[in-house]
């Protein structure tokens, strides 16, 4: 009788494991690469999370290099992960729907909702939160408070939800969580020569779930860039974007690009630049400036927007360019004409 019970089990799952497999082919798109596709452009469009590129590397790993796809070429798309994306924010939604209906006024008076919204005006975040988080910031020294030590086994690419091993200069516990950070090369004024400091970048959370005599076990929690060996980590601290109504100052600054993400962080897709000029200069997230290339001839060569400041320094991304913009560049107020 046992027998013969497990004889029909093996057999239901004979009949169903094609259905198994083709529902997960149903998961991962095929998709052929054309003229000016790039792996953070993919991702955006097919998974609404240009940040979610990494999952798509990873999938794919006869990509040596992410910055170099080539048109013809066929890739593999997770929208898996996409359906994942959607179940959160569906929930999130159902929450924050839940959540409005304990709101509680007399009947006749304006519950205190309304009122807010009859007198505050309509704010929204200056940029994504995520972009804020990858675009960094300039430091004088590089922090740190331990190291991812290693990968798991047979672990080439690294991403969210994959495990890495930490080690921490004071003692830890478990779900302590950090920012694995990447530093760029002392920076230099491109006119002085002064040393203004080393970009920092955040490439992802880590979250420690485990820890032994031996091994303090970490899961990724979010990735935007690939997490090495010898990364560097970072206490975890909450990092907000800056609200805005949608009127941006130009004030009358002038300085210069000392550094672009292209060029001190191989990982990075994100039109992002450094400047000379900080909160104490009078600088304020939000501010926009025009971009100048100084050669021959003083030309504009684009618009870009400040995204954090720091005291004599501030981190923008291009809002749109014309030409490159690379460091060396000077950066004046916007002529709204």
């Amino acid at each position: 009788m046992r027998k013969t019970k497990m004889m029909r089990y093996a057999l239901m799952v004979f009949l169903l494991l094609p259905l198994i497999t083709f529902a997960q082919s149903q998961e991962i798109k095929k998709y052929k690469i054309i003229k000016g596709d790039t792996l953070w452009d993919i991702s955006e469009r097919d998974l609404n999370d240009p940040f979610m590129w990494p999952a798509i590397w990873k999938l794919n790993k006869w990509i040596t290099n992410p910055h170099w796809i080539y048109p013809g070429q066929i890739i593999k798309i997770p929208l898996y992960l996409l359906q994942k994306e959607k179940n959160g924010e569906e929930g999130a939604a159902e929450f924050a729907t839940a959540s409005a209906g304990e709101t509680f006024s007399y009947q006749g008076q304006p519950s205190p909702e309304e009122e807010v919204k009859k007198e505050t005006p309509t704010k929204y975040p200056l940029v994504n939160r995520n972009i804020l988080m990858a675009g960094g910031y300039i430091a004088d020294s590089i922090p740190g408070v331990g190291e991812v030590d290693d990968l798991s086994s047979h672990q080439i690419i690294t991403g969210r939800e994959d495990i890495v091993y930490l080690t921490t200069d004071h003692p830890a516990k478990v779900g302590d969580k950090f920012y694995v950070i990447n530093s760029s090369k002392p920076i230099k004024h491109p006119i002085t020569g002064r040393k203004m400091g080393y970009v920092i970048t955040i490439k992802g959370i880590v979250e420690i779930v485990k820890i032994t005599s031996c091994d303090t076990t970490a899961k990724i929690t979010k990735s935007f860039s690939e997490i090495q060996e010898g990364d560097r980590l970072v206490s975890y601290y909450d990092i907000e974007s800056p609200m805005t109504e949608g009127h941006f100052r130009t004030p009358y600054i002038n300085g210069m690009i000392i550094a672009t993400s292209n060029n001190i962080a191989l990982q990075s897709m994100l039109d992002i630049v450094y400047i000379d000029k900080g909160c104490d200069d009078g600088i304020e997230a939000g501010d926009m400036f025009r971009t100048i290339e100084v050669d021959t001839h003083a030309v504009p060569n684009g618009v870009i927007q400040v995204i954090s400041c720091r005291e004599h320094t501030a981190t923008a991304i291009i809002k749109s360019s014309i030409t490159p913009i690379s460091a060396g560049n000077i950066f004046t107020r916007l002529d709204k004409n």
